[in-house]
């Protein structure tokens, strides 16, 4: 499905741009929307005809469950929709987060639908009825076994393309279908050998397959609701674009906050100290410009002076990187700077270490004593910045 999957894009993104910008991807978004829709309609008059011509209580369940499908395709549509409205006074970050919602919405219909056909089954497990099977039937089934199969793909393709949960929950829900179409044939075979009751199982089967989505499709939309640590990826081409002004020796305390495709960006920039607020203000905003330019994105930056040259910096780097080796941090110092006059009288530093890290006081005390040991008549000043986007 790949192939469709790039056709989509070539017909919606013009030929170099990226699809996963906010002016591109609503409509990728909304076209597999009105192929699921309009694929999922046929499946499901398909199903249910033939469901109640076999009286399988497996297939009619399978047929509702497509018809939830084409319900989630349309929430797809008009949560793409809404995401690409654009800001305004109630919503100054912009609609983005409606992509979100709508991932949340379908999880909430493939819910409600299982449980219902948990009912539905238990009371053909204690009532059985018999199942006519006929290769029309059969037939039937195969061909969305196929065609949900081509959907979840599409989905998933499209959905990795352009970053998008909606799609990639969407994608889950067409691919949990395909799989209860499986468990409709199962059923069946149980009819043939003369185990009516197989029929009733597989309806749990397949109730049970959609309740199983429904809280992977949730918990992801949650978590992005919530708020997620960034992907080290977008880190690392953050800091690759940062870094190329020659002025910046460090860039850390990245924060990236998602609105559906719109990001907004706040980064701490590590330049020499002496430089001019002028100066240091032009590079910041030189930064600001090529962040929002590659990565359409709203960008603040902030500017922390250090200390870059001389012995005295070496020698306390090599004393604070052994002290993070041993307590198994990331080698790396954030906005070091030292005082002295005839010698060193203050050493400022900050620790980037995980949320998690609890052995902040340990670690301060190794590494002040280590430090104190070089520059006995030294204050030492050490902060902690919790990293949310270390992992």
């Amino acid at each position: 499905m790949t192939a469709l999957a790039d056709y989509i894009i070539r017909k919606q993104v013009p030929l170099g741009e990226n699809p996963e910008l906010p002016k591109f991807r609503g409509n990728i978004g909304i076209a597999q929307g009105w192929i699921s829709i309009v694929a999922n309609f046929i499946i499901f008059v398909l199903k249910l005809v033939f469901g109640f011509i076999s009286n399988s209580i497996a297939l009619i369940a399978d047929a509702f469950h497509s018809l939830s499908d084409m319900a989630s395709s349309g929430v797809v549509v008009f949560g793409f929709k809404m995401a690409s409205k654009p800001a305004d006074k109630e919503h100054p970050f912009g609609h983005g987060r409606a992509e979100t919602i709508a991932a949340l919405t379908i999880s909430i219909l493939i819910g409600f639908t299982g449980i219902e056909f948990i009912k539905t089954s238990i009371t053909r497990f204690m009532n059985p009825n018999s199942i006519e099977v006929s290769w029309a039937v059969i037939l039937v089934v195969l061909i969305t076994i196929v065609l949900k199969e081509v959907l979840a793909r599409l989905s998933y393709n499209l959905g990795d393309k352009i970053n998008s949960s909606t799609l990639i929950a969407d994608a889950i829900h067409h691919r949990s279908d395909m799989w209860s179409s499986v468990l409709v044939l199962s059923a069946f075979g149980g009819a043939w050998l003369g185990y009516p009751k197989i029929d009733a199982i597989m309806g749990l089967g397949v109730a049970g397959m959609m309740i199983q989505s429904a809280y992977a499709i949730a918990r992801t939309a949650i978590d992005d609701l919530l708020g997620k640590p960034v992907d080290t990826e977008t880190i690392k081409n953050i800091k690759e674009y940062a870094m190329q002004s020659p002025e910046v020796s460090n860039v850390h305390d990245i924060v990236v906050h998602s609105y559906g495709a719109h990001r907004f960006i706040s980064l701490h920039l590590e330049i020499a100290e002496g430089k001019s607020p002028e100066s240091m203000h032009d590079i910041a905003d030189s930064v600001e410009k090529l962040l929002s330019h590659e990565m359409e994105a709203d960008v603040i930056t902030h500017v922390d002076p250090v200390s870059l040259g001389g012995k005295e910096i070496a020698i306390i780097k090599d004393i604070i990187l052994k002290n993070q080796k041993l307590f198994n941090l990331e080698e790396s110092i954030q906005d070091l700077r030292i005082v002295k006059n005839h010698h060193v009288e203050s050493i400022l530093f900050q620790v980037p270490v995980p949320v998690e890290f609890n052995k902040q006081e340990k670690f301060s005390k190794k590494c002040s004593e280590d430090l104190s040991k070089k520059y006995p008549d030294c204050k030492i000043d050490i902060e902690f910045k919790s990293q949310m986007s270390m992992r």
